[in-house]
């Protein structure tokens, strides 16, 4: 071996062969860690080039989710406008239709988020390698904000107008106006034609008693602005996901030819 070799060149003073030895022993050392610091390296970026494919993939996600939430917001909002008008001269629908109005626009729907592969990344140190700095400091800047919070704050509208609407009538509506889809995701789907079977008497007083609640109109309206206010914010997100995915799709078809 080369150290057994280099401790007799020391013993019978062959310097040059010893020094030699030496030589080959510290560079053999110096590309043996190198070695491992390139295959550390190289395994570190096929880890974040899958990772990134996952990112690819949870954004999409996430460009769905949005969609589907920016979908909801505007029919919920149109059923805000149309109970609106219930103070009008000229009501959009008759009664049953104004109340299951006055209902659907109290509905709500959180805004979830796929970040399994944004949080892995960063985690395990690997997010720098996924595009360079620019991008990591766009996803960090993505992932970091704090827009989801808007849409987990409580309507006032709806505290108020599901404690006047009696509880029965409530639960008609969501059993046979509201749906759920499953599909790529769960989605709730409101719906316009459904029968409340109540009798004149009874829809007319409880139309009567959302109209006279002295804070209802109020309060929807505030409901119709926050509505437009989150369509917007959902239109942005959309289009921010939608550089991003260009930026990584464009990333791993580089990949791909390299």
């Amino acid at each position: 071996m080369i150290l057994t070799r280099l401790a007799k060149s020391f013993r019978d003073h062959d310097w040059f062969t010893g020094f030699v030895e030496l030589l080959l022993l510290v560079i053999g050392i110096f590309f043996g860690f190198q070695l491992d610091r390139w295959n550390e390296g190289r395994l570190d970026q096929q880890q974040a080039n899958e990772y990134r494919q996952q990112l690819i993939v949870d954004l999409e996600v996430e460009a769905r989710d949005v969609d589907e939430k920016a979908a909801y917001h505007r029919q919920v909002r149109d059923f805000s406008m149309m109970a609106l008008t219930a103070w009008s001269d000229e009501p959009a629908g008759d009664t049953d239709e104004l109340i299951v109005a006055f209902y659907q626009a109290s509905n709500v729907l959180p805004l979830t988020s796929a970040r399994g592969a944004y949080d892995a990344l960063s985690n395990n140190g690997l997010i720098d390698l996924v595009g360079g700095p620019g991008l990591t400091s766009r996803l960090a800047g993505f992932y970091g904000q704090e827009f989801n919070s808007i849409f987990s704050e409580e309507k006032a509208y709806r505290m108020e107008l599901r404690g006047v609407m009696p509880i029965a009538v409530q639960e008609k509506i969501r059993t046979d106006c509201i749906s759920i889809s499953v599909g790529a995701m769960v989605v709730e789907v409101l719906n316009t034609d459904c029968d409340l079977n109540l009798s004149p008497d009874e829809a007319s007083e409880i139309l009567e008693d959302l109209l006279a609640h002295p804070k209802m109109r109020f309060y929807l309206r505030q409901a119709i602005s926050r509505d437009s206010i989150s369509i917007y914010l959902l239109g942005s997100k959309r289009e921010f996901i939608e550089s991003l995915l260009s930026e990584l799709r464009e990333l791993s078809s580089r990949g791909k030819h390299a």
